[in-house]
């Protein structure tokens, strides 16, 4: 089991997210933290299928490219979550993803949403876009379903837009930024 789980969902292997998310990794493996780092675009599977097999196993059971990722996530005790925006939206990558992460939400008897992982793993979210149009949205939306639905600390975000700041790689500031978040891991 990995310390921290982080996923890129960028289809970029260059691009923004990976540039953050590869400092936080750096971070965090020079504090002896072990990191399982997945890109979603090298991952065969398929979204959810609404089979509902979930709600009794406690996770998904489908068994694909995602399984490996899906355990994880379960087991470590923090998550980087990156993901671009796409027309005000999370990247198709990070959606399936996202829907299939709906086996780890339970229900009780009195219908409040409860987590079939450990409460409180600290979660960082890392959004990427060029004008952050819908960033900021898609953060809270994250932010929303991992503290909500999830019950995870989310400890920070960083919401990079390139604009004129040019590729987060290259910007003193955005890569402080990722090894600052790295530190609240």
């Amino acid at each position: 089991m990995a310390d921290v789980t982080a996923i890129i969902a960028s289809p970029r292997k260059g691009g923004n997210c990976a540039a953050i998310v590869n400092m936080m990794v750096d971070v965090l493996t020079a504090e002896g933290k072990t990191v399982d780092v997945y890109r979603l675009n090298d991952i065969e599977g398929k979204g959810c299928q609404a089979c509902y097999a979930c709600k009794k196993a406690g996770k998904c059971v489908r068994k694909d490219g995602f399984t490996p990722v899906l355990e994880s996530i379960a087991q470590s005790g923090s998550l980087i979550l990156a993901t671009p925006d796409y027309f005000g939206q999370a990247c198709a990558q990070y959606r399936l993803l996202e829907d299939r992460m709906y086996g780890y939400v339970g229900m009780d008897a009195e219908g409040n949403f409860t987590a079939n992982i450990p409460a409180g793993k600290k979660v960082a979210v890392v959004v990427t876009s060029g004008s952050g149009a819908g960033a900021d949205n898609i953060v809270n939306g994250i932010k929303g379903v991992m503290g909500g639905f999830l019950k995870c600390d989310v400890v920070g975000e960083i919401n990079y837009k390139e604009g004129p700041s040019g590729p987060a790689a290259e910007n003193a500031e955005a890569m402080a930024e990722a090894e600052a978040l790295a530190k609240k891991l």
